[in-house]
């Protein structure tokens, strides 16, 4: 402590810094000063004897034990950071013992490495000179773009797809959600949600998209959308508007 902190004002006193004064945590000079002025007062003289009656009855209780399993915890605790620490062992060692492990030596590191790139490293018959190192090339890739044609709906049931569109969120030639927000708009069409679910699909061999809006507890409205007409403004682009409740 500096010797220079005050003594509080008082009283009142609060019944925290009465409680510090009978636990002794005040510093020395501060409690020599504050203690026969708190003990004048009677309602903060009625506090330290509360404190002292707390103090008797806490150490007129019997011992509790330690639960068990809380002895056992601290006493792994203990015997864990008893155990020696693990030898420090180099980064450049690691690695060795590694390609070691894995069989690989200096060039094995390369072909491994070159393997989990998919690269293939094709050799020139003067590959062994310094000024000819291996040339890397690129495996071929297959073509992952194909799609699947849209699925075929027929006018009299659009119920029919709803399990495949759900598992869908393709906006398709609508592009965007803005655009799907449009052509909505254009159908007078609110929806108080993101689509369910969105996807191309041929409606009686027309290319549309079927988007499912959510409509109220247990239901799904239907809307096909002819992506070439539809648009704000445009209520010919929807080309069908339904609500139904799933089985």
């Amino acid at each position: 402590m500096t010797g220079m902190e005050r003594v509080p004002m008082g009283p009142p006193w609060s019944v925290d810094l009465i409680a510090d004064l009978h636990a002794g945590v005040l510093p020395p000079e501060v409690a020599a000063q504050l203690r026969p002025r708190v003990e004048a007062d009677p309602e903060a003289r009625e506090i330290l004897q509360a404190l002292d009656a707390t103090l008797e009855d806490l150490h007129a209780l019997p011992p509790i034990p330690m639960p068990d399993h809380v002895a056992a915890r601290i006493d792994a605790a203990l015997a864990a950071e008893a155990r020696p620490a693990a030898p420090v062992v180099s980064l450049d060692e690691a690695r060795r013992r590694r390609n070691r492990r894995l069989g690989l030596g200096g060039a094995g590191v390369l072909v491994a490495a070159a393997a989990a790139f998919g690269i293939v490293l094709a050799v020139s018959p003067g590959a062994q000179q310094a000024n000819n190192p291996p040339v890397a090339q690129e495996t071929p890739k297959t073509n992952t773009n194909v799609t699947s044609p849209p699925l075929a709906v027929k006018g009299d049931e659009l119920g029919s797809a709803v399990g495949d569109v759900l598992k869908a969120q393709n906006f398709g030639p609508l592009e965007t959600p803005d655009r799907l927000a449009g052509c909505l708009k254009g159908g007078g069409i609110t929806s108080s949600g993101n689509p369910l679910g969105i996807s191309p699909i041929t409606l009686d061999g027309r290319d549309a998209v079927m988007a499912i809006l959510p409509a109220g507890l247990g239901q799904y409205r239907l809307v096909v959308l002819d992506p070439k007409t539809c648009g704000p403004d445009k209520p010919e682009g929807v080309l069908a508007d339904t609500t139904i409740k799933p089985r």
